[in-house]
């Protein structure tokens, strides 16, 4: 491998892939650039060694995808667990051998461990292994033991190790709640491409006969027409009474009556802008409009409220009580915001859990991006949703996210 202009080899007794040359590998370069310049990544690495340094720790083992991808810029659709170690010095993304190109064409790792990919059900073994080979005898390491991509048997191969193993409480997740000027524009540009999936939806539904799964492939295409890259999650279109059941989605349905409810993103560089905007056939009735001037009341609070140095909780008990008394047979889940920004499927719901909410006594910080998710719902009747992503800057809010957050007759 010593030909390979980069420090890549076998975790076990792999042959090398006759593939693989040096030739080969700077060709790899050129197909794909990394979605952001070195001193980038080499800032985000600085903020969670410090993080580590904090808490005690030798060495990070990450196993979430969209923090790997932070950290080194190595995203694939590839959905095997390949984590990443970070040490005060040193960066080793394990991969499948299958996935070398990947790694060669989207990041520039210190290091790159592959295995067999037709053996992936046993690499974690040698994966652990290798990370204890790397750090000192009883060594703290953290992990991150609540997220799926965590595999859980990895804490009792590191222990087998003589590793110490400590729960990373999202440790990377918590660097990544504030975002770069590099990102913000990134989620600037997700909000282009949100903006003609929206676009899209209204121009759908004015067809004769228009479905819930027609808006839904209308706004999809759209939004990654032009992109380079694909939502977590959605689109969402729920359409009539399916419309007052939280996270109904296209059914194949004729659109109709009252509201067509839709949530979706764009997405740059796996960064979101979501929102949700609500079709109305003909003119709103009483309970649609209610409905719509309670969504549009909680919204423009948060937008009006939130600013760095103010506590979550005070943005979320002003949106509460601009809210006044809900009726009881109205859905709403009491949640005012939720960070958005770099995110992997399933959800762009993709970091660590830092809401805008009554019980978070934390304060904004400038930098934060929110999606709003002011849906306001009638049971099973029909719902509204009208949303913007916004950053937060220093003397209030700056919306990201393109149009006006209000009823559209179609």
């Amino acid at each position: 491998m010593s030909s390979i202009p980069h420090d890549i080899a076998a975790l076990d007794t792999v042959t090398p892939p006759a593939w693989l040359t040096s030739d080969a590998a700077l060709a790899a370069e050129s197909i794909e650039k990394p979605a952001f310049g070195v001193d980038e990544y080499a800032a985000r690495l600085t903020r969670v060694r410090h993080r580590m340094a904090d808490h005690g720790v030798d060495a990070m083992l990450v196993f979430r995808p969209s923090s790997v991808e932070y950290l080194c810029g190595y995203h694939t659709a590839e959905r095997l667990p390949q984590p990443l170690l970070v040490t005060e010095s040193d960066v080793v993304l394990y991969v499948p051998d299958f996935e070398v190109g990947r790694a060669l064409v989207s990041c520039r790792p210190q290091a790159v461990r592959y295995f067999r990919y037709a053996s992936a059900h046993r690499a974690l073994r040698l994966v652990t292994d290798h990370v204890a080979r790397q750090l000192p005898e009883r060594a703290r390491i953290a992990v991150e033991l609540a997220h799926p991509a965590t595999p859980p048997q990895v804490v009792d191969l590191l222990r087998q190790d003589g590793l110490t193993v400590t729960d990373g409480d999202y440790l990377v997740e918590r660097v990544r709640l504030v975002l770069s000027a590099a990102e913000i524009r990134c989620v600037e540009q997700a909000a282009v491409h949100t903006a003609a999936g929206v676009a899209a939806a209204v121009d759908a539904a004015h067809a004769p006969g228009a479905t819930d799964s027609a808006i839904a492939a209308a706004s999809h295409a759209a939004m990654v027409a032009g992109a380079n890259s694909v939502s977590a999650w959605g689109p969402t279109v729920a359409t009539g009474p399916r419309a007052g059941i939280p996270h109904s989605t296209f059914d194949h349905r004729t659109i109709g009556p009252h509201t067509t409810f839709v949530e979706l993103s764009g997405a740059h560089h796996r960064y979101h802008a979501p929102v949700m905007r609500t079709l109305c056939q003909g003119t709103p009735t009483p309970l649609v409009r209610r409905l719509a001037d309670h969504s549009h009341r909680m919204l423009q609070s948060v937008l009006d409220n939130a600013k760095a140095g103010v506590a979550c909780a005070d943005v979320a008990r002003h949106a509460a009580s601009d809210l006044d008394e809900l009726p009881d047979d109205v859905v709403f889940h009491q949640l005012f915001g939720y960070p958005v920004g770099l995110a992997h499927p399933p959800h762009w719901m993709d970091g660590a859990p830092f809401a805008i909410t009554t019980d978070n006594t934390e304060p904004l910080r400038e930098g934060m991006v929110f999606h709003i998710p002011a849906s306001i719902r009638a049971f099973g009747q029909t719902g509204v949703g009208l949303s913007h992503t916004f950053v937060v800057e220093s003397s209030g809010t700056r919306v990201l996210t393109h149009g006006s957050a209000e009823l559209i007759e179609v």
